[in-house]
Parts: C-alpha cells; sequence; structure tokens
C-alpha cells in the first residue's frame, strides 16, 4: 500500500492518505502541485511518508480523518 501525503503551506499543514482515500485526486500521477503553495507528494511506505511529514517544515501534522491512515 502507498501513502500520500499533502502540503498545505497557507493553512500550515501536511496530511497523510492511503493510497485510496477519497481526498487524493484521481488525476495524480507522481507529485503534482495545487493551489495551496504546497502539492501531493506519493511514497511507497508508511516510514517515509512519516518522514517526509516531519521535514514538511509545516506546523500542524495530521492524519486523515476519512482514511484513518
Amino acid at each position: 500500500m502507498s501513502y500520500w501525503i499533502h502540503i498545505a503551506r497557507s493553512i500550515d499543514r501536511v496530511t497523510l492518505h492511503k493510497d485510496r482515500c477519497s481526498e487524493v485526486p484521481s488525476t495524480s500521477i507522481g507529485s503534482s502541485s495545487d493551489f495551496w503553495e504546497g502539492g501531493w507528494f506519493d511514497y511507497l511506505d508508511k516510514e517515509r511518508a512519516l518522514a517526509a511529514m516531519e521535514q514538511a517544515g509545516t506546523t500542524e501534522q495530521r492524519r486523515c480523518p476519512l482514511c484513518k491512515a
């Protein structure tokens, strides 16, 4: 299972999602930027995704309430 992180710099938050979460854009292939001046980034395992969350430089780190990542 892969994981996605969504970095939203304008609201100073990074969120962890599972690959099949409904919040993950269906058109994402690899990494994609969005209007939040951040983006969506995929990782092959949870450990790498969590490490990337720590290095994102945001104040708030959370797990998606929908997919319970």
